[in-house]
């Protein structure tokens, strides 16, 4: 039972963790591209808000050729939240294996 159990926490976790990856890389993308204020660009961004809010002027934006926007806050958002689920899962799993 304790295996059946570990295999879900780490699913669960690693749903999470994937969600929010997809999450911080579309709002990467659309940043990168000046994605139009449509509603689901507008959508991504309200989600994102929450986990960028902490890296918020981490680093500054670079511009390239004037029209692409490449937000590094935002990708090291997704590097930190990227290694922090990595070893959340990680240490469920030795947690649950003993």
């Amino acid at each position: 039972m304790a295996g059946r159990k570990r295999f879900l926490v780490t699913k669960i976790l690693n749903v999470v963790v994937s969600a929010v990856q997809i999450l911080l890389g579309l709002y990467i993308v659309l940043k990168l591209f000046g994605a139009a204020e449509v509603p689901f660009v507008r959508w991504i961004y309200d989600l994102s808000k929450p986990f960028l809010a902490p890296f918020e002027g981490v680093f500054k934006p670079i511009l390239f050729q004037e029209e692409y926007l490449l937000d590094l806050s935002a990708l090291f958002a997704l590097i930190i939240y990227s290694i922090v689920g990595y070893i959340i899962i990680r240490l469920v799993m030795a947690i649950e294996s003993r």
